[in-house]
């Protein structure tokens, strides 16, 4: 083994210390602080070894990727307690009922109540906000064995799927597989995903297989895929329309024809495939009715967390509401931008989330997973570095754990926020030094 590839497996070896000590923490949200300091080095850890992945070996940097998932898929999720409303959401199916026709505290379901899940379950007066998708993950989950752990494990499956499409996009561009450690060894994923099964993984995963697929030109399976993303998490329907643009103009560019690209069958088929993929995930819960977007409206109209953009609008107007809906139009904004610019797909999804992420009215650390695969072809220091501060956000768990209070502090979104700020200036000098 060569010099370089040694330091490779020194820093899997201390990731994985790491991870054993995230492990032994149990209770996370009572022992925060060690919480910290343990991301931290794993972080720093992490981007020591994204300095020089190029030189990685791909099988290290797999087996340690795994590793990582298998130590932590052992941890109770002790930041977040998402994992038991999918459990519940499973256990509603697999009673034959609809889990968008009543929120968890209904009479209706008080058969189902039990004193190990429905404790843990987290809003229980707001139906649930789950897509279609993630709904049949539960319910396959419940029925294999009706517990937390198939559904991390299953996630993880997910996860480690996204890295297997990741190393193909990898090679279609002629990049170095050793690449994928940027994807395998952050912290977020074997935290978020193994540790505290955050349904993302299912919806990054078809999304990143989308876009293997519309890089080597099956578009219709492309378009599948992204419909099966939407149908996990709802973000996916935003990149709709760069998928259709990037279509058009391979079309018209590899083909004459008297239709503008846009009407030409080889365009407008993939596209009724999203759609029809898309209402067949709905349709089995169509019974629903008025209550099938119940969740996902209060969610929208109510939540928010960790958004300083938000917090500004909202002091600004006076109104929430109004913040809300100037950060709606600001992002459609985003998509219609990248949308018709020139940039590539997997560019444009690129700018598209971190624009998500920088402008919600809720960002939670999972969210940040969404970032994480296409930072394997844009290696941004300052997304590297929000995507590993963002673990501060958990600071509101000190004292929601010891006084049941949950409260934000400023200083958190300025570490946030104010690090991501100062990082991508610095860049853009470094760059503009260079063009001088």
């Amino acid at each position: 083994m060569g010099v370089g590839q040694s330091r490779f497996l020194i820093f899997g070896v201390l990731i994985g210390v790491c991870a054993i000590g995230i492990l032994s923490l149990g209770e996370t949200r009572h022992r925060m602080p060690l919480y910290f300091l343990l991301f931290g080095l794993w972080m720093v850890f992490y981007l020591a070894a994204v300095w020089r992945c190029s030189g990685a070996s791909l099988k290290t940097v797999v087996v340690f990727g795994v590793l990582f998932r298998v130590i932590l898929l052992f941890s109770a999720p002790g930041l977040s307690d998402d994992v038991y409303r999918y459990l519940w959401d499973g256990r509603v199916q697999a009673a034959g009922i609809n889990p968008y026709l009543h929120p968890p505290a209904s009479e209706a379901l008080a058969h189902l109540k039990d004193d190990e899940v429905f404790p843990h379950v987290n809003h229980p007066d707001v139906p649930t906000i789950y897509p279609p998708l993630a709904q049949i993950f539960f319910r396959v989950c419940y029925l294999i064995h009706p517990s937390i752990w198939t559904i991390k494990a299953g996630l993880v499956l997910f996860d480690l799927l996204t890295a297997w499409f990741l190393l193909g996009l990898i090679r279609l561009y002629d990049q170095h597989p050793g690449q994928l450690l940027i994807y395998l060894w952050h912290p977020l994923l074997p935290v978020e995903v193994a540790g505290n099964g955050h349904i993302d993984a299912l919806g990054v995963s078809f999304m990143v297989f989308a876009f293997l697929y519309l890089q080597i030109g099956g578009y219709a399976r492309a378009f599948a895929a992204l419909a099966l993303s939407f149908l996990s998490k709802f973000f996916a329907i935003c990149l709709v329309p760069v998928f259709f643009r990037w279509i058009c103009g391979r079309i018209s560019r590899s083909s004459e024809g008297s239709l503008p690209a846009g009407f030409r069958p080889q365009v407008i088929w993939p596209a009724l495939v999203f759609i029809a993929a898309a209402a067949a995930g709905y349709l089995p819960y169509r019974e629903a009715g008025d209550t099938l977007f119940a969740g996902f409206l209060t969610y929208a109209e109510h939540w928010s967390f960790n958004a300083p953009v938000f917090d500004i609008l909202s002091y600004v107007l006076d109104n929430p509401l109004w913040a809300r809906a100037v950060i709606a139009v600001g992002f459609a904004g985003a998509v219609i931008l990248f949308t018709f610019s020139r940039m590539p797909p997997i560019q444009a999804g690129f700018f598209l989330v971190g624009a998500f992420l920088l402008l919600t009215p809720t960002l939670h650390p999972w969210y940040a997973i969404w970032m994480i695969p296409f930072m394997v072809f844009y290696r941004q220091p300052a997304w590297l570095i929000f995507t590993g501060l963002i673990a501060v956000s958990y600071h509101v768990l000190i004292r929601f754990a010891s006084e049941g209070v949950w409260e934000e502090a400023v200083w958190a979104k300025s570490v946030l926020f104010g690090g991501f700020a100062l990082v991508w200036a610095i860049e853009w000098m470094k760059k503009r030094r260079v063009k001088a």
